[in-house]
């Protein structure tokens, strides 16, 4: 029965942690330092005005300040430590649910869209969403208690200013969100065109065909001056909105502020307190601005949440069983053939006796590596299952990965593929003995699924490998494809 996928809030519970709760206890005390910073500004800004600033002012501001980046910087390893923990715990699930899924293992589609998100995009996924929360918790905390501390100390209509901005922001943002995103969709489809003329100049160009030349040339600049018009309009359409935002939450904010400098003209102190805030407040309609548009980025980093979340239970295909001919398999026993008509039979000959080796025979295409996977998915733990093909991780290659991941100049992800042989100074041959040899003394499993163990061998060590497999079948069931004994194509034993 097919499982029901899990949803993104269940992916994301698995940041719920004492270090996500560190994080924000750590930010609230970070933004409370901010706002002592400015009620210790203001304080100091009246004392000038009556003539007993103290040198002591200023340390103390100096000190608040100074203690708030440290502990900006500490929320942030906590921050780092959530992300970890999310993203293991993303990948001890995915692990779970499908170490049974045998049959997915060559199934190149399924593997083609789940991969991805195996080797980058999810941990991507996870750190995104703690490094937005991390930047929308900072600017909100911050603006809460300066607000606060702006409202207590010099007026109270300052935070209810501020709230109005915020507001008129995100109205803003809601309105403007479609043309927004229909700037942003225009302007990736126009840079999409010119990157997909790119991919036919080189034939364009080597062919030395004047004509082909000339017209993939036409086509070119005109994509290119699409391309650039709709990159225009894309930034425009951003620092325009970037633009607005900064002016509507500063007409705002400085509307209140002169209306409260009017109204107190005569307040001397007042006025100090309020021009000492000033860089602090433009300073938070700028914050204001980012937190309005910040809400953009992480419902679009929520978005790629849920492809992760919709790939943590990939499905193999239904038919997978359909596509072993048995008519055309023996399952060889010593000098007797077995004649198999379904994936019971095999099962049934393979649990028949404790002990010895049993070749899966048939031609090419006839699904013999679909058999293994098959009677692995149904054996489970009891099997062992090495394919043909492996990846998989053994005490001798040292914690060596069988592919590098680094980062591109874009700060994508390239795979480069160097072999494990090469890192490990071995030849194939080498590390399928030494993989075969871990196999036999390692493991206990009561049957063994070798998917051709004796390919890339050299006669000396084919003879060792099948020394190995010897030993195993001595103590449990071995099935096997092996190269020893090939049956041509079309024609089965």
């Amino acid at each position: 029965m097919k499982r029901q996928q899990i949803s993104r809030l269940e992916l994301a519970n698995y940041l719920l942690s004492p270090a996500l709760f560190v994080m924000v206890t750590l930010m609230v005390v970070e933004a409370m330092l901010a706002a002592t910073t400015t009620w210790l500004v203001i304080n100091a800004g009246r004392k000038v005005a009556i003539g007993q600033f103290l040198l002591s002012d200023l340390i103390w501001i100096l000190t608040a300040q100074s203690a708030s980046y440290v502990v900006g910087v500490v929320s942030w390893i906590f921050a780092e430590r959530a992300g970890y923990r999310g993203f293991g715990k993303f990948m001890l699930r995915f692990a779970r649910e499908n170490r049974s899924k045998v049959k997915l293992l060559n199934e190149k589609p399924a593997r083609e869209q789940v991969e991805p998100f195996l080797t980058g995009e999810t941990f991507q996924c996870f750190f995104n969403v703690m490094y937005e929360m991390e930047f929308a918790l900072k600017l909100f905390l911050g603006l809460v208690f300066n607000a606060l501390v702006l409202g207590a100390e010099i007026d109270i209509s300052l935070p209810f200013a501020y709230v109005g901005a915020l507001g008129a922001l995100l109205l803003m943002q809601w309105v403007l969100q479609t043309p927004l995103a229909h700037a942003y969709l225009e302007n990736q489809r126009m840079n999409n065109r010119v990157t997909a003329q790119g991919y036919t100049a080189w034939d364009n160009i080597f062919s030395g065909n004047s004509y082909n030349l000339r017209l993939w040339l036409a086509e070119f600049k005109r994509r290119v001056r699409d391309g650039l018009v709709a990159q225009i309009r894309a930034i425009v359409a951003r620092e325009g909105m970037s633009a607005m935002s900064g002016i509507v939450s500063l007409a705002i904010v400085f509307a209140t502020i002169s209306v409260v400098a009017m109204q107190n003209a005569g307040d001397t102190v007042l006025l100090v307190g309020l021009a000492t805030t000033l860089p602090r407040q433009i300073e938070m309609t700028y914050e204001l601005h980012l937190l309005a548009t910040g809400w953009n980025d992480f419902i679009a980093i929520w978005t790629r949440f849920g492809g992760v979340a919709a790939n943590m239970l990939p499905e193999p295909d239904a038919d997978f069983d359909k596509r072993i001919k048995f008519d055309r398999l023996v399952l060889r026993e010593g000098d007797h053939a077995n004649v198999v008509s379904s994936l019971s039979d095999a099962l049934r000959i393979a649990a028949a006796h404790p002990t010895g080796r049993i070749n899966v025979r048939g031609a090419n295409g006839t699904g013999k590596s679909s058999l293994l996977a098959s009677l692995k998915t149904e054996m489970r733990k009891r099997a062992y299952y090495w394919p043909t093909t492996d990846r998989l991780a053994f005490q001798f290659t040292g914690g060596v990965a069988p592919v590098d991941i680094e980062g591109d100049d874009e700060d994508g992800v390239v795979v480069v593929a160097e072999s494990m042989d090469k890192k490990l100074g071995f030849s194939s041959g080498e590390r399928q003995l030494k993989s075969l040899e871990e196999i036999v003394n390692s493991t206990a499993a009561e049957i063994y699924l070798l998917d051709e163990w004796d390919a890339n061998l050299d006669a000396a060590n084919k003879a060792k490998a099948d020394a190995l497999v010897d030993a195993l079948a001595a103590r449990a069931r071995v099935v096997e494809i092996s190269h020893r004994d090939q049956v041509p194509r079309g024609h089965a034993a």
